[in-house]
């Protein structure tokens, strides 16, 4: 399990909330870091949680996510696209060699590779919204009995 700790600084309808984290040390090694939503201050960042408990605006919470999730939605994410990159680069050059359209094999194997990366951009973002957004999404598990006066303080000064 990944565990944050954060305070809840938008709710988004009945069961989505919006918490903002503090980045932990693990964030320093990850090749996604800088396509977090971070803070101004670039140590916070964040986080849509599924909002099980009913949560409000300005509470502090624990927020997790399933490490299994996780490495699942990273492989979508950033492994199928490579896949479907490396399937239309090889389709291509194996056309180029084996027809004779008249066209540079690097160039038809390029121009296909590019269009099989797009399109496997297009089914994952169609594939995902056949998903239920609960299923990878962070949970708010608990809520936190101190309070946490930085994000108070974002809270009153509109961040």
């Amino acid at each position: 399990m990944i565990v944050e700790y954060g305070t809840i600084v938008e709710l988004k309808g009945r069961q989505i909330a919006v918490v903002i984290c503090q980045k932990q040390s693990a964030c320093q090694h990850c090749p996604s870091s800088g396509a977090c939503q971070i803070g101004e201050d670039g140590k916070s960042m964040l986080v849509e949680a599924f909002n099980q408990i009913g949560a409000q605006v300005g509470e502090k919470v624990k927020v997790v996510t399933s490490t299994k999730h996780f490495l699942q939605s990273s492989f979508i994410l950033y492994m199928l696209p490579v896949i479907g990159l490396l399937i239309g680069a090889v389709a291509g050059q194996l056309i180029a060699e084996n027809t004779d359209i008249g066209l540079d094999p690097k160039l038809l194997s390029a121009l296909i590779g590019v269009a099989f990366l797009v399109g496997t951009f297009l089914v994952i973002r169609i594939g995902t919204r056949a998903l239920r957004r609960e299923i990878f999404m962070p949970r708010i598990v608990e809520l936190q009995s101190e309070p946490d006066t930085q994000a108070k303080e974002l809270l009153e000064h509109g961040h």
